[in-house]
């Protein structure tokens, strides 16, 4: 039991190390996007746009800007969350091993 729980904390790990290396290429602008579109939307007369479309086309600049504040903010938090991942197969590893003594 205690070795599917190292194997769930390892799967984890590579789930998260994943996530950061697409975030590092740049590979989430779909959730970028989602998010702009959730907070707001754009209407003229009574047409509606994506908020995220019209930032991203009137404003290229200020879109891969708030993109990168989006993708930082992110990674800072997938970092923390690695490095307590680690933490816990180390723990989970140690256990093992007292365990395997006894």
């Amino acid at each position: 039991m205690k070795n599917d729980e190292l194997a769930q904390l390892n799967f984890d790990l590579e789930e998260l190390e994943t996530e950061l290396k697409s975030l590092e290429n740049g590979e989430n602008e779909e959730e970028y996007d989602n998010m702009l579109d959730e907070l707001s939307e754009v209407k003229i007369g009574n047409i509606e746009f994506c908020a995220s479309r019209v930032l991203k086309e009137l404003d290229p600049i200020a879109y891969n800007c708030g993109l990168s504040d989006f993708n930082d903010e992110r990674i800072s938090e997938l970092e923390n969350e690695i490095e307590d991942k680690k933490e816990e197969i180390e723990d989970k590893k140690e256990e093992l091993k007292e365990n395997a003594g006894l």
